[in-house]
């Protein structure tokens, strides 16, 4: 962390904010942001139009996405379907407005990935990095929450963000909470948490599950919003339905041990027994503490000395 904040009392209010769940803003707090990414770099990458595809580069107007199909050009290659860019589709809809959203880009830039590795580092969680060009008075997405938890670092420009309530504790990457993401009209006259102008080495830390939007107000506006996803509970169910395929009381169908009296109530009670041993299995509280310790995404960089 102190390769990107170089300041102890601005760390601990950053830790003190995750640990509380808080959103918090810092302002100024990275001296000199053009040193990690600038906005000659995203020109290039932009312009690199063979290495983008639909999940991974989208344009947005006012809320209204520009169709992939439109978007991009598939082609036939000899390793199969290629896609690239609509130069021409792409400069319309920057011309009209649009927002740029580049997702999942810290193999692209050494700066950028220099930061998510700063943040793994303090904590040990899979963090990527979504780039957003926005434009004056457009605004790409309404007001929502996210399923991950936000850091991101305003590059160029400026941009006015507004952080209100939470709408729901520790939301995840599923149809339960994706599909209810936006907050009711109605509810955004609340007054906000955060109310902020984001400007060139400011941080903001919004928890998942907060409530938020941002528009530029004076021109173009870069920012790098870094999803922050840590280890949780169903991903230990995950490791331990891995380990249950190889005990043969859960291979084994539920009506072979059932009984006449209670028959659910006796089968979930030595269901309950045995995922019990499971959890005081030495060798499954050793994968446990080993992905937990090894969660965070690796970065090792290939070497040809």
């Amino acid at each position: 962390m102190k390769t990107i904040i170089d300041n102890k009392t601005i760390i601990d209010e950053f830790y003190s904010a995750r640990q509380e769940r808080k959103p918090w803003l810092g302002k100024g707090v990275v001296d000199n942001i053009n040193t990690f990414f600038t906005i000659e770099e995203f020109e290039a990458l932009i312009n690199q139009t063979g290495i983008w595809s639909p999940d991974k580069l989208q344009a947005v107007l006012d809320h209204q996405p520009i169709p992939p199909q439109k978007l991009f050009q598939s082609q036939q290659a000899p390793s199969g379907p290629k896609y690239e860019i609509n130069t021409a589709v792409l400069q319309e809809a920057i011309a009209r407005g649009s927002s740029l959203v580049l997702n999942d880009i810290c193999g692209l830039s050494a700066g950028v990935m220099e930061i998510r590795e700063g943040l793994a580092d303090v904590t040990g969680g899979k963090i990527d990095c979504n780039l957003y060009f926005s434009q004056k008075d457009h605004q790409a997405f309404p007001i929502h929450y996210d399923v991950h938890d936000v850091i991101a670092f305003q590059v160029e420009g400026t941009k006015h963000w507004q952080v209100f309530e939470q709408a729901i504790q520790y939301p995840i990457n599923h149809p339960a909470f994706k599909n209810r993401k936006q907050m009711n009209p109605e509810a955004s006259r609340q007054s906000p948490l955060l109310d902020f102008e984001f400007e060139p080495g400011d941080l903001v830390y919004i928890p998942s599950g907060y409530f938020h939007h941002a528009t530029s107000r004076k021109g173009i506006s870069i920012h790098l919003a870094y999803g922050l996803i840590e280890m949780i509970g169903i991903d230990v169910i995950s490791m331990a339905f891995e380990k249950a395929m190889f005990d043969q009381f859960f291979r084994t169908p539920i009506s072979a041990i059932l009984r006449e009296k209670d028959p659910v109530d006796f089968y979930l009670r030595k269901w309950s027994r045995r995922l019990k041993e499971l959890s005081n299995d030495k060798d499954f509280k050793i994968q446990v503490e080993k992905n937990l310790n090894s969660f965070r995404y690796n970065a090792d960089k290939i070497s040809f000395k």
